[in-house]
C-alpha cells in the first residue's frame, strides 16, 4: 500500500477572481495529486465554511492563507504517514481535529483540498480511473452511466448581474442521448441563443457560469428566448431539449413576499407557487431549484403539493448538502430531487454519505459545480463516481469546460470496460 509522504497548499484564484485553495498530496511511491475547491456566489446559512482570512489589505479580505496554514500546518502532520487508500480514516481525523459542526476551525476549503487530492492519488495507487475508485464508496450498480448534464444557458440574480430574477435557466437534453450527443446539442444551442441575443442588440458578454445575461424585461422572456434558439439550432423543443431554472428565491425574498421583475406587485406563498405553475405548464420545465427561500417551509410545502408529481423539485439552498437540513427536508415532504456539493459539506465521504441517504430515500441526485470554479474536474469524476441522476456544471463555454471534457473522457474510458 502507498502512504502519504507529503501535503502542501497554496493560495490560487478562481474562475471570479478570488482566492482558493489548492493542495498537493504526494505519496512515497511518487505519485503525485493536485485539487483545488470551488466556492459559491454567497454562503448559505447551513453551508460549512469556507474560511476566508478577511484581511482587507489583502484580496480585500478574500484571502485563504489562513487555510493554507491550516492544511500546512495542523492537517499535513496529522496525515502524512497515513495509508492513502484509507479514505473513511482520513476524512474522519480531519474532521475530528476541526471539532465543530461546520468546518468553522479550519475551514471546509482546507478539508476538501485535502480529502480530494487524496482521492485522486489513491485512484492512482489502485490504477482506477478517479470515478471507479470512488464506487467503491458508494452502494449500487450504475453501469456505464454518465449523468444527465444540465447546461446554464441563462443567467440572472447574483451570477448575472440580477438582469433576471431567476438564478439560473437551463437547457436539459433528453435522457435518451449519449453525454457527447448532449455536449454538442448545448454548443449549438449555446452559439444560436448568442447570435439571437446580439440580433436583439443585447450584450453577449458571459456572467459567472458561462452563460448569457440579456437585460430581459421580464423573467418569462428568458425562456421564450432560450425556446426559439433551441428551435433554431435545428432541435425539437421537449423531445430533444427541455428546459429547468434554479430559482435561487433567496435572491429575491423580501421578508415573507417575493420580488419579480414579471409585475410590480410582489408574490405571497400562493401568488408563487402559481407562477411556477403558469411556466411548468406553458414552457414544460421538469426542474425546478430552490423554488422558495431557505426557511420558508410552508413556502416549499405549498410548491411540493402542488407540483411535486408535475416536474423534479430539487433542493439546493435548503439542504445545503447537510444530514440535518437533508431530514428536515424529508420530514416536511418539500422535495424530490438534491443538489451535492462536496464543498458544502467539506469531505469527500461526508459528501457522498449524504448522498447515499438522499439515494435511499429516492431523490434524485444532482452534482453541481460553483459559481467561483477552478479548473479542477474533480467533481465530474465525483458525479460518475457516485451515480448521480444529473451534473449542473454551467454553460458549455469558458472555465467550465474542463467537467464536460473530464465527462467526455470518462465517456469513452466506460466504453472500454
Amino acid at each position: 500500500m502507498s502512504k502519504i509522504k507529503s501535503i502542501h497548499a497554496r493560495q490560487i484564484l478562481d474562475s471570479r477572481a478570488n482566492p482558493t485553495v489548492e493542495t498537493t498530496v504526494i505519496l512515497t511511491d511518487g505519485i503525485t495529486a493536485r485539487s483545488a475547491v470551488p466556492s459559491g456566489a454567497v454562503a448559505n446559512t447551513y453551508e460549512a465554511i469556507f474560511l476566508r482570512d478577511s484581511d482587507q489589505t489583502k484580496y480585500a479580505g478574500m484571502g485563504v492563507l489562513n487555510a493554507v496554514k491550516n492544511v500546512n500546518e495542523v492537517i499535513a502532520p496529522k496525515i502524512e504517514g497515513m495509508e492513502v487508500l484509507d479514505q473513511q480514516k482520513i476524512d474522519k481525523a480531519m474532521i475530528e481535529m476541526d471539532g465543530t459542526p461546520n468546518k468553522a476551525k479550519l475551514g471546509a476549503n482546507a478539508t476538501l483540498s485535502v480529502s480530494q487530492a487524496v482521492v485522486k492519488a489513491a485512484a492512482q495507487a489502485s490504477m482506477l480511473p478517479t470515478p471507479l475508485y470512488i464506487r467503491q464508496f458508494v452502494s449500487g450498480n450504475f453501469g456505464k452511466n454518465i449523468p444527465i448534464p444540465m447546461f446554464n444557458l441563462i443567467e440572472g440574480g447574483k451570477h448575472g448581474g440580477q438582469t433576471i430574477n431567476l438564478q439560473e435557466v437551463l437547457l436539459i437534453p433528453a435522457s435518451s442521448k449519449s453525454f457527447s450527443e448532449s455536449l454538442e446539442m448545448s454548443a449549438l444551442i449555446y452559439h444560436a441563443l448568442k447570435k439571437n441575443i446580439y440580433e436583439r442588440s443585447q450584450t453577449t458578454l458571459n456572467a459567472d457560469e458561462g452563460g448569457f445575461s440579456p437585460a430581459l424585461a421580464t423573467n418569462v422572456e428568458a425562456f421564450n428566448l432560450l425556446k426559439d434558439s433551441i428551435e433554431r439550432a435545428g432541435f425539437t423543443f421537449s423531445l430533444d431539449a427541455f428546459m429547468g431554472i434554479d430559482a435561487s428565491a433567496n435572491n429575491f425574498v423580501d421578508g415573507k413576499l417575493y420580488r419579480l421583475k414579471d409585475r410590480a406587485v410582489p408574490y405571497n406563498s400562493d401568488d408563487l407557487v402559481e407562477f411556477y405553475r403558469n411556466i411548468i405548464s406553458e414552457y414544460g420545465l421538469i426542474y425546478v431549484e430552490d423554488p422558495f427561500s431557505e426557511d420558508d417551509w410552508e413556502g416549499w410545502k405549498k410548491m411540493y403539493q402542488a407540483l411535486g408529481d408535475k416536474t423534479i423539485i430539487a433542493g439546493d439552498d435548503l439542504t445545503t448538502t447537510n444530514p440535518y437540513r437533508l431530514q428536515l427536508a424529508l420530514d416536511n415532504k418539500v422535495i424530490n430531487a438534491m443538489l451535492i456539493k462536496p464543498s458544502q459539506i467539506g469531505t469527500v465521504t461526508e459528501a457522498i454519505a449524504v448522498a447515499e441517504v438522499a439515494r435511499y430515500t429516492g431523490l434524485k441526485i444532482v452534482v453541481s459545480h460553483r459559481s467561483g470554479e477552478t479548473l479542477d474536474p474533480f467533481s465530474a469524476d465525483f458525479a460518475v463516481g457516485i451515480g448521480a441522476d444529473y451534473t449542473k456544471f454551467g454553460a458549455p463555454a469558458r472555465e467550465r469546460v474542463s467537467k464536460y471534457n473530464k465527462l467526455l473522457e470518462i465517456e469513452e474510458e466506460l466504453a472500454k470496460i
